[in-house]
């Protein structure tokens, strides 16, 4: 090997910043000169993932490592209070696929190279690169060597500190830039797509973005939906935002790691990090999937989720700095979902308004049921419901009516369905149960609780018509009928007056409060005479009670 002449020549144009836009084009001509190699590789370090990351390749091109440059050093593991002179000597190294194990490069044997000579570059006892030297001369690397590389790595460490110093810098120069450019651009009024595709052109060419999709939690159905996505695969079959809405659900993001994964590993390693793998794998569109979860405080807002075209190193600054934006996305979202759910209120509250004046308009109960369809069907988006009012003692339907005819909302309700049941009491005697299901489209419409209270109120007005025009139509039914004779058949059970007086209140679905009221006693003296009425009848619930006495079933 050279002198160490060029060690100095080395320094002194590190030193002349002049120099520092061709500095390793420069540095690269000098080793050729004063050392022997067939290849040189060095490389810089990426701790958060414990790669080395090679920016100077000279010498002959090995076509399976350049094809693949982001793995070269894939399986690269960094110590971090590593001495600089623990050389690596070997005539058999694969490549610079190299792990960090006990303060030495190991390398894997194969047929490529017979001599090969591995330095880590350290700087203030802190790993900032390596440098290897590759040759097919067998033995072409002894002890005397070493001193030379050692004082090449000596020379390189603090350069490349400063180096890393410098890109950090403007790292966050640009990215303060972009956050800046964001808030400029931040209005609460945008539609989901035009703020995230403003969100998405910020970061696309620096993350390498082909694909991105913003997640809304609806704390409601406990789901994150899809608002907005921007796909640059071009693929019109990517399943991308199928299977990462999937994903999302599936794991629920309940922490706020950033999950960052290509196909051979994932950071940090979890089940999420596994699933990314995996769906990277079934893709050919990208190499790497970042997903980001988006919170206010501890409560879950929403998420992103980057896909990009390469794999390196770098990428994990490029997520951090998408991450660091995340909370001007959780903004946009809170305050995009405040809006949305006042205009649904908004909405909400005009339907039930115009449903309730219409239905008391309405005539007859045909007329109401025409109105409740409409209601159901149009104003608030049902695909199907269906109605069902039966006798709340006997159990037994009294009417029953679905839109479409004969369907079933509980048992066509699909996954990716909305479905709401509701039942309110009709007076003392009857129950209306609704069943209603919303297409997919809607299943993200997140106000089943105010579709609920729209559902109930019109079914109580369509209900109570109901019962009422047929109690003056057809007379009071069966079991009404049965109410007189219920205190006449209780004389039989060895009851007294008043033990007959609240069993006659019991048949007709009155409540312990109810029967106190109408009997001027006390709740507690109510209960104590049921417990006696039960023990005379032989029975032990209020329905088997009420059948019983009613004469409809028998006592058990």
């Amino acid at each position: 090997m050279a002198s160490t002449e060029f060690c100095s020549q080395i320094e002194q144009l590190l030193l002349d910043s002049s120099a520092s836009s061709q500095v390793w084009d420069e540095i690269s001509s000098i080793l050729k000169e004063n050392v022997k190699f067939d290849r040189m590789v060095i490389a810089s370090t990426d701790v958060p993932r414990a790669l080395f990351s090679p920016f100077l390749i000279a010498g002959i091109s090995v076509p399976d490592w350049d094809t693949s440059p982001l793995h070269r050093m894939a399986d690269s593991l960094i110590g971090e209070s590593v001495k600089s002179n623990s050389p690596v000597m070997s005539n058999h190294i694969v490549s610079v696929y190299t792990n960090h194990t006990d303060g030495d490069l190991v390398g894997i044997p194969n047929a490529y190279w017979a001599s090969t000579l591995g330095m880590r570059i350290v700087n203030g006892g802190e790993i900032v690169g390596a440098i290897v030297f590759l040759s097919h001369t067998p033995d072409l690397y002894g002890p005397d060597q070493v001193t030379e590389i050692e004082k090449i790595s000596r020379i390189l460490g603090p350069y490349l500190s400063q180096q890393f110093l410098q890109k950090e810098i403007l790292r966050a120069t640009e990215h303060q830039s972009n956050l800046e450019y964001l808030l400029q651009h931040f209005d609460n009024s945008q539609d989901p797509s035009t703020f995230f595709n403003t969100f998405y052109s910020v970061f696309a060419s620096r993350a390498s973005l082909v694909h991105g999709a913003l997640f809304a939690y609806d704390r409601y159905s406990d789901k994150y939906v899809p608002i907005a996505n921007v796909d640059g695969i071009g693929d019109p079959e990517n399943p991308t935002l199928e299977l990462g809405t999937q994903l999302v659900n599936e794991h629920r993001l309940s922490g706020e790691s950033v999950h960052l994964a290509c196909k051979h590993k994932s950071v940090p390693v979890s089940s999420v990090g596994t699933s990314l793998m995996e769906l990277v794998g079934q893709s050919s569109g990208f190499k790497e999937l970042c997903l980001i979860p988006l919170t206010a405080g501890t409560n879950r807002v929403g998420a992103l989720l980057f896909a990009m075209s390469d794999c390196n190193p770098s990428m994990l600054e490029r997520v951090r700095d998408i991450e660091s934006a995340g909370p001007i996305a959780s903004a946009f979202l809170q305050l995009h979902q405040t809006s949305r759910q006042w205009d649904r209120q908004q909405h909400i509250s005009s339907v039930l308004q115009f449903a309730v004046e219409n239905l008391c308009d309405a005539l007859t109960s045909d007329q109401k049921l025409s109105v409740f369809d409409d209601t159901m069907m149009r104003a608030i988006g049902a695909s199907e419901y269906s109605i069902e009012i039966t006798h709340r003692i006997t159990g037994k339907s009294f009417y029953r009516h679905s839109n479409p005819p004969k369907s079933s909302p509980d048992g066509t309700a699909s996954h990716d369905s909305e479905h709401i049941t509701v039942n309110s009491r009709l007076g003392d005697a009857y129950v209306i149960d609704v069943s209603v299901t919303f297409d997919s489209g809607l299943a993200g419409l997140s106000a089943s609780h105010e579709l609920r209270a729209v559902v109930r109120v019109c079914a109580v007005i369509l209900g109570t018509a109901i019962v009422v025009e047929s109690e003056l139509t057809f007379g009071l039914p069966i079991q009404h009928a049965n109410l007189d004779i219920a205190g006449i058949q209780a004389n039989s059970f060895g009851l007294t007056a008043r033990e007959s007086e609240i069993l006659k209140h019991l048949t007709r679905g009155a409540t312990n409060d109810e029967i106190a009221i109408r009997c001027g006693l006390a709740v507690g003296t109510v209960k104590n005479r049921l417990v006696s009425i039960y023990k005379k009848l032989d029975v032990r619930t209020r329905n088997q009670a009420s059948l019983k006495a009613l004469g409809a079933g028998p006592n058990d």
